[in-house]
């Protein structure tokens, strides 16, 4: 079976999605507003010392406080990105039967990572950056009844 590559609209991913399609015969591509980065809205470009500067220490406690529900002025907050993801994983994800590879960025990524793994709920009070994953980095999901897991399958015994 021919995988199916989705990345986001952003160039860097779609440039590493050509070359995904390039390296495996048959596979076809789909690039997806849904799988863009978090919106930081005002904040784009700076780093978190020139958004204390700029927003104060209060904004990024509020952050720290409620990360589901928080969002930089103008920006996403974590709840907002789950909930424009969720018609991608139910429409594209979870009815696939062939391979399927995400291109897309770490918070996107990371949200994604603890729906299929059913960790959600253990950085629901951290937020989806307390989530570790190295950017660059490949990781398998292995599809099981009622989600997914990281890696290579168990043995069977």
């Amino acid at each position: 079976m021919h995988p199916h590559i989705f990345t986001s609209t952003l160039p860097r991913a779609m440039e590493t999605g050509d070359r995904v399609v390039e390296a495996i015969p048959g596979a076809r591509m789909e690039c997806m507003s849904s799988l863009n980065p978090v919106d930081v809205g005002a904040c784009h470009g700076l780093t978190m010392g020139e958004i204390r500067q700029m927003l104060g220490p209060q904004v990024l406690e509020t952050m720290r406080n409620d990360p589901s529900n928080a969002r930089l002025p103008g920006g996403e907050s974590q709840q907002d990105v789950t909930k424009r993801l969720e018609p991608f994983i139910v429409d594209y994800l979870e009815r696939q039967v062939q391979p399927v590879v995400v291109i897309s960025h770490l918070s996107t990524l990371q949200i994604l990572y603890e729906y299929f793994t059913g960790t959600a709920r253990e950085h629901s009070t951290k937020g989806f950056w307390a989530l570790d994953m190295p950017v660059g980095t490949v990781i398998q999901l292995v599809a099981k009844f009622g989600g997914a897991y990281a890696g290579t399958p168990p043995p069977s015994y």
